[in-house]
């Protein structure tokens, strides 16, 4: 299996699990992690160490997805970029993490990283290309 870290500005990544499980249950495995503008980037990368570090002690390859390329919580996480043990996705949405649920237990880390990452771009859609109208 494959440890899933939700890492965001403010409570998003809480809110995503939380929104997560009401849909398709309890999600072991699955950590969310916020950042605040307050918090200390020093700690926070401690804190996520420590989590990181859990999940890879407990046999797990870890797949860290943040809310936005280029924020305080991707800058942090790709300091943790490790190929083959920790991945980083930037641009995380629901539709990943409901994927995620299941195909964790399916593919490695590289395979889960390349179908993960597009499966959230096509969970993209405007109503007018919906629609077709």
């Amino acid at each position: 299996m494959i440890g899933i870290i939700i890492v965001t500005h403010h409570s998003l990544a809480k809110n995503l699990k939380e929104t997560a499980e009401q849909i398709v249950g309890p999600l072991p495995e699955i950590e969310s992690f916020s950042i605040s503008e307050q918090d200390d980037v020093e700690k926070v990368k401690k804190s996520l160490a420590a989590v990181i570090n859990t999940m890879k002690k407990n046999g797990l390859k870890v797949m860290i997805l943040t809310d936005m390329f280029g924020g305080t919580p991707s800058n942090i996480s790709f300091s943790f970029f490790e190929p083959e043990k920790v991945e980083i996705i930037s641009g995380v949405n629901l539709p990943m993490i409901l994927k995620l649920a299941t195909e964790r237990q399916k593919q490695s880390l590289s395979e889960l990283t390349v179908y993960i990452t597009e499966y959230g771009r096509k969970n993209i859609f405007s109503a007018i290309e919906f629609l077709g109208k």
